[in-house]
């Protein structure tokens, strides 16, 4: 394998990233530094920050290089039913992964933070059981990035070694 390839927004798909390429002893490229750096065909694995249940930067990942594997980077809880929706939107047949990220509140874009405070008073107004987390960390923020997180990205890879 040559490299992690990925896309972030406000950086937690780099630090996973940048674990994983640790782990792996291979560099980690941002998917605008790897069109340079890394050559058409070659085997990554790709990361992507999720926005409407769209993995950012996948399809143009898949169609420059051999993706091993993809992982989704994104806010919400781990589950079944999200890679359900994971999968149908972004219509892949390499294996995906999901790894809980953070929301730095402060290193959004206005429209981006705007979006969010819409979000969150929907779901305040719609008083649905369950939403209380999401209304939590679209108002404080949230950092579950961590190690862990990756081991069963590297149980996968390992296989395929």
């Amino acid at each position: 394998m040559k490299a992690v390839i990925y896309e972030s927004n406000a950086g937690s798909t780099k630090k996973y990233a940048e674990m994983l390429a640790e782990k792996l002893n291979i560099p980690a490229f941002s998917l605008k530094e790897a069109k340079k750096s890394v050559p058409q065909g070659e085997e990554c694995v790709f990361l992507g920050w999720v926005f409407a249940n769209k993995v950012q930067g996948l399809k143009m990942a898949q169609k420059k290089w051999k993706l091993q594997c993809a992982a989704a980077v994104g806010m919400n809880s781990e589950g079944k039913k999200l890679m359900e929706i994971l999968k149908e939107a972004n219509k892949t047949d390499v294996p995906l992964f999901y790894l809980r990220g953070a929301l730095d509140l402060s290193r959004l874009k206005w429209l981006q933070k705007k979006l969010l405070q819409a979000i969150r008073s929907d779901l305040e107004k719609q008083k649905k059981p369950g939403t209380e987390e999401m209304i939590s960390i679209l108002r404080d923020g949230c950092d579950f990035v961590c190690e862990e997180s990756l081991s069963e990205i590297l149980a996968f890879l390992m296989t395929k070694s």
